[in-house]
């Protein structure tokens, strides 16, 4: 693929309490050998969201923190963790700019939640402290390539018909998760114990979320983990070419 025609794919980068900013460099090498050109996502005043929107091709919003739980009307929990509401309240309306132009989005991780959220989800503050159920391990103790527990797509999911496989260990990074999912978005997986792992939108298309990171598997030469990525680029690159 020539640059010209390489989609800029936009990456939301963690924020910290100083203002710097924090990226695992897995997301930008999965989007590049994908074919994507990845670019770090910076806080911009709210009335630039629009056109800075509008002049990426695609957007991943990424892992980090806690979610600030007053987005989705609760109250902190005891086990909440650190939290960064300007982060949040930045990447809703990235997010839901981002769904009214209808152009390619996935939420990973944490991202995941602030797509359900943005839409009128809401989150458990604390997996073990909320969540009813036998709940697994989903805070694995170690390295990140490690495949810790099952997952369940659907088979009418997006995300089944682009990797191919219907149940496959996955790596888990979070102690929240998604409690009520919003009425825009269908649940693409589960975990064995019940919890979301996967939503996809209702009303555009390719809009995702993925609570586990696929790009660790990517880069390691996971085909089906690859695809995903490959699929996401390919759509960013017929949006570019519809909207020039």
């Amino acid at each position: 693929m020539v640059a010209k025609d390489k989609p800029v794919i936009g990456i939301t980068a963690r924020v910290e309490e100083d203002q710097t900013y924090s990226l695992d460099p897995v997301y930008g090498r999965a989007i590049l050998r994908a074919g994507g050109l990845p670019l770090i996502v910076p806080i911009v005043d709210r009335e630039d969201i629009p056109l800075l929107c509008e002049r990426l091709d695609g957007l991943i919003v990424t892992g980090g923190g806690d979610i600030n739980p007053t987005l989705y009307g609760e109250e902190p929990h005891l086990r909440l963790g650190a939290v960064y509401p300007g982060s949040d309240e930045y990447e809703k309306e990235l997010i839901l700019k981002f769904l009214e132009l209808d152009k390619p989005f996935i939420g990973m991780c944490r991202g995941l939640q602030m797509f359900n959220i943005s839409l009128g989800g809401t989150n458990y503050q604390d997996l073990e402290s909320q969540f009813e159920g036998n709940l697994h391990q989903h805070k694995q103790n170690a390295m990140r390539t490690h495949r810790t527990h099952s997952v369940t797509l659907e088979d009418e999911s997006l995300l089944y018909d682009i990797m191919k496989e219907k149940k496959f260990n996955v790596n888990s990074f979070h102690h929240q998760g998604v409690k009520d999912v919003s009425d825009q978005l269908t649940v693409a997986a589960h975990a064995a114990d019940g919890l979301v792992e996967a939503l996809e939108s209702k009303n555009h298309q390719f809009a995702m979320g993925i609570q586990w990171h696929p790009e660790e598997f990517a880069l390691q030469g996971d085909e089906a983990s690859m695809n995903i990525f490959k699929r996401f680029v390919d759509e960013c690159l017929i949006d570019k070419k519809q909207n020039q």
